[in-house]
C-alpha cells in the first residue's frame, strides 16, 4: 500500500474521531504561525479552512470561507478569508505604513468607507498592531464589500483580506466582527532555527510522521497535538503536511 492510500486510511478512519473535537462550543479558535510570529483568532464554525500552503522559507498563506450564502434571488455566494505572510524582499525591517500602501495592490478597493486599527501596543501612544481599511469595489451590477487589514515585525507583513458580496453581508457580519475582537499578532516563543535546508526538510518529515503515529492512538489529545505538528510540517514546507491538516480541520462538516 503506497503512502497516498495509507494517509487517506487515516482521514477516513479518524472521521468521526474528530467530528467532535469542536462540537461542544460555536466558534473555531485557529492559530497559524510562520516564522518568527502567530497569529491567532476565532471565527463561528461555519467557517473552515480550503487551503493552506507555505514554500517553507518566505511566504505562507490561509483560506478560509463558509458553506454558500444565498441571496434573495437565490444566487450562492461564497465569502473569503485570506491570510498572507510574506518575507521582505530585501530582509530589512518593514514599516507598518509603507507596507500597508504598498500591499494594496493584492486589494480590489476602490471606495473606503472607513479606516480602523487593532490589538492597541501598550505604552505606545497611537501604535497598534493592525492597520486596516473596509470598503467597496464594483465587479459588473454587484457590490463587493472587502475588509483590508496588515500588520508588520521586522522583516515580515501580514495581509489580511475578507471578502463578500454585499447582497448577503449581514448574515457573516457579525462572523466578521468576531474575527476582528480577537485577531491578534504575538511573537513566536520558539522559532525555528535550522543551519540548512536539509536540516528543515528532514524536521518537517519527522513532525510528519510523529503526527501519523500519534493518530494511531485515537485519542483527541494526541489528535489535538497531531494537529499541531502537522502544521509545523506544513509551514516547514511539506505539501502532504498541509493537505492533510486542512482535511483533518474539516471532517465531519
Amino acid at each position: 500500500m503506497n503512502q497516498g492510500f495509507k494517509i487517506f486510511g487515516f482521514l477516513v478512519f479518524y472521521l468521526f474521531l474528530f467530528t467532535n473535537l469542536f462540537a461542544e462550543t460555536n466558534t473555531t479558535h485557529f492559530r497559524t504561525c510562520f516564522q518568527t510570529n502567530c497569529i491567532s483568532f476565532d471565527l463561528p464554525l461555519k467557517w473552515f479552512l480550503t487551503e493552506r500552503r507555505s514554500n517553507g522559507t518566505t511566504t505562507m498563506f490561509d483560506h478560509f470561507k463558509t458553506l454558500p450564502l444565498k441571496e434573495e434571488s437565490g444566487r450562492e455566494i461564497i465569502p473569503a478569508l485570506v491570510i498572507l505572510f510574506k518575507e521582505s524582499e530585501n530582509k530589512l525591517p518593514l514599516h507598518p505604513i509603507i507596507f500597508h500602501a504598498e500591499s494594496r495592490r493584492f486589494s480590489m478597493v476602490t471606495n473606503v468607507r472607513k479606516s480602523f486599527t487593532l490589538q492597541k501596543i501598550p505604552n505606545v501612544e497611537n501604535g497598534f498592531k493592525f492597520l486596516g481599511i473596509f470598503g467597496s469595489f464594483k465587479d459588473k451590477e454587484d457590490t463587493i464589500l472587502q475588509h483590508y487589514i496588515t500588520s508588520t515585525d521586522e522583516e515580515f507583513g501580514f495581509t489580511i483580506m475578507i471578502t463578500c458580496y454585499e447582497s448577503v453581508y449581514p448574515k457573516i457580519e457579525k462572523d466578521i466582527q468576531l474575527f476582528l475582537d480577537s485577531l491578534s499578532l504575538e511573537k513566536r516563543l520558539k522559532p525555528w532555527k535550522f543551519q540548512t535546508v536539509d536540516e528543515q526538510i528532514i524536521k518537517a518529515k519527522e513532525l510528519e510522521s510523529s503526527a501519523l503515529v500519534r493518530l494511531k492512538t485515537k485519542k483527541s489529545e494526541e489528535i489535538g497535538m497531531a494537529l499541531e505538528e502537522l502544521s509545523d510540517s506544513c509551514e516547514l514546507g511539506s505539501v502532504t503536511s498541509c493537505e492533510m491538516f486542512t482535511t483533518l480541520m474539516n471532517l465531519g462538516r
